[in-house]
């Protein structure tokens, strides 16, 4: 089953479809008056501009159990590629599905551009509740290295600033582990901006410094500002000293580090 061509849409008025709040809720609509299918859940893969991106155990257990109780109800939307399906939406019931044993499910084929697959894409993770950093990421990755789309127009079509779409867009220069991380959310986007401007070897090592000693975004800025990041453990050495003319300047990992030193000092008489 090849792939049929779609016809080029004017940039505008992709702009125009896809910068709207409810495009997705729209479409959906549209889809629910196409004729529905059911089929083989092994024909469908999964969206190959997306798919690095892990889902949460925890958000695909709730769903597992969902269509375990209800069945699946609300079709997937696939589109035609090779012998195969691809999945453009509904990946969290895609997994779903498959973690609760489906062999077959209902979807809808919509013939759509690679191009028009992405904006559909962008418009999903843009609207939804939790948007996922690094899911936006490689959507904007892949229209800007295939379609030409600059940070300004993505930034039309995401609702952000011109800033926010080259710091998303930076993320993906971080370290493979990392970037796993970010995505299923044990380290933040605030803490994953913060790494971002650090060698490799320093940004795993802080983030795994992040991870096992639970550090705010604050304490990374601060970390990374002074380039303070001998930080393997809680029993090393957690200060920087930085002499200026008669002053002592020492710059701590945590309040409890500070707590902590403070204690050490008095208890062996120096303070």
């Amino acid at each position: 089953m090849a792939r049929k061509k779609v016809a080029k849409t004017d940039l505008e008025d992709l702009i125009r479809k896809f910068a709207k709040n409810d495009v997705i809720a729209e479409l959906e609509k549209e889809y629910q008056n196409l004729s529905r299918q059911n089929i083989n859940l092994a024909l469908i893969d999964d969206n190959s501009y997306i798919k690095r991106v892990p889902l949460t155990p925890s958000s695909m257990e709730r769903i597992k159990k969902s269509i375990e109780e209800k069945g699946l109800f609300n079709p997937l939307v696939v589109r035609p590629s090779g012998n195969h399906f691809e999945l453009i939406l509904g990946r969290r019931r895609f997994y779903g599905a498959r973690q609760a044993g489906l062999k077959e499910v209902p979807v809808v084929v919509a013939n759509v551009s690679d191009e028009e697959t992405l904006l559909m894409l962008l418009a999903d993770t843009r609207d939804q509740r939790e948007m996922n950093p690094i899911e936006m990421a490689y959507i904007y990755q892949a229209l800007k290295t295939q379609f030409a789309y600059t940070p300004s127009t993505l930034a039309q079509l995401s609702h952000q600033s011109r800033s926010q779409v080259v710091n998303l867009l930076r993320l993906l220069s971080l370290p493979d582990e990392v970037i796993e991380d970010v995505a299923l959310g044990v380290i933040s986007y605030g803490h994953a901006r913060a790494l971002v401007t650090l060698p490799e070897q320093k940004i795993i090592k802080l983030a795994r410094t992040i991870i096992r000693e639970h550090l705010s975004v604050r304490e990374v800025e601060s970390l990374v500002k002074n380039d303070n990041l001998s930080i393997a453990s809680k029993e090393e050495q957690k200060f920087k000293i930085e002499e200026k003319s008669r002053e002592l300047h020492l710059y701590f990992v945590s309040e409890e580090e500070k707590e902590d030193f403070i204690k050490r000092l008095k208890e062996t008489g120096i303070i």
